[in-house]
């Protein structure tokens, strides 16, 4: 399997499909399996480019410290490895953070962005509830895999459709669960999800961006997102009112057809 070399990291990564380059960042502790309801869709339409992040996932996770702009270098660093000099970035949540510092570090690199379920972070970000933001760690405790999986649906899933896909939704999260951050490689990147900081940047940001949200985002506030259509130069807001942070598997059939239009220029 191809891994790209990367200050001191091997990264995994796969290629999906012909066409112009898309390069897929996953979310905290994610790897290339969040994009089960995406990665099929879009590789019709592109070469897709997917990773795991260090700290994550098949690649590994050096000590050390761990920033937004490592995490930047490193998805160019798979561009180069995938033989790309550019490309469309689609990343949700921690990607889209990725996303945002590869957009400002490596502009040349970048044709357009989807920013999905994410922030500009620093002061202006918009924190959820403190009693969800409890729930939510308090899954870490729970010793049933399929019940912590279940505690998180709040945050993550409409109630009809964690109702509707309860069975799928365990069964897929226990499959990939060896893919998961070790408790090291979670510490890092949480280390570089607290120096993010993009605001006073984000009007440097030229490239035609579309910003996606899910409505009842319940650990990623949607006015997060909001903020970040705001003050990019070029950008368009989506949301999908019923949508929570996993709106981009929830809403997959509508969003992928609105990233294709758009990446198309369309």
């Amino acid at each position: 399997m191809p891994h790209a070399e990367a200050q001191g990291a091997r990264l995994y990564y796969e290629v999906h499909g012909e066409g112009e380059p898309l390069l897929l960042i996953p979310g905290f502790g994610s790897s290339i399996p969040v994009y089960w309801a995406n990665l099929p869709e879009l590789s019709r339409h592109f070469r897709v480019i997917a990773f795991d992040p260090r700290g994550a996932g098949r690649s590994d996770a050096p000590a050390g410290d761990y920033t937004m702009e490592v995490f930047a270098d490193d998805a160019v660093a798979v561009l180069d490895a995938a033989d790309e000099a550019s490309a469309h970035v689609f990343g949700t949540s921690f990607g889209g953070m990725v996303a945002q510092h590869m957009a400002l570090l490596h502009p040349q690199r970048v044709r357009r962005l989807v920013l999905g379920c994410t922030t500009p972070g620093g002061t202006r970000h918009v924190m959820p509830p403190m009693e969800s933001v409890a729930r939510y760690l308090a899954a870490g405790g729970i010793a049933d895999a399929a019940e912590a999986v279940r505690s998180i649906y709040f945050t993550h899933y409409s109630d009809e459709y964690a109702s509707a896909h309860d069975a799928e939704i365990v069964a897929r999260s226990l499959e990939n669960e060896w893919l998961r951050a070790s408790p090291e490689g979670s510490a890092a990147q949480l280390a570089a999800v607290q120096g993010h900081d993009t605001y006073d940047r984000l009007h440097a940001i030229a490239h035609p961006a579309l910003v996606a949200h899910g409505g009842e985002d319940g650990l990623v506030p949607v006015e997060n997102a909001r903020l970040l259509a705001e003050a990019m130069s070029n950008a368009r807001l989506l949301v999908y009112p019923k949508g929570r942070h996993i709106f981009f598997a929830e809403c997959a059939e509508a969003l992928n057809a609105e990233i294709v239009a758009f990446l198309s220029g369309c």
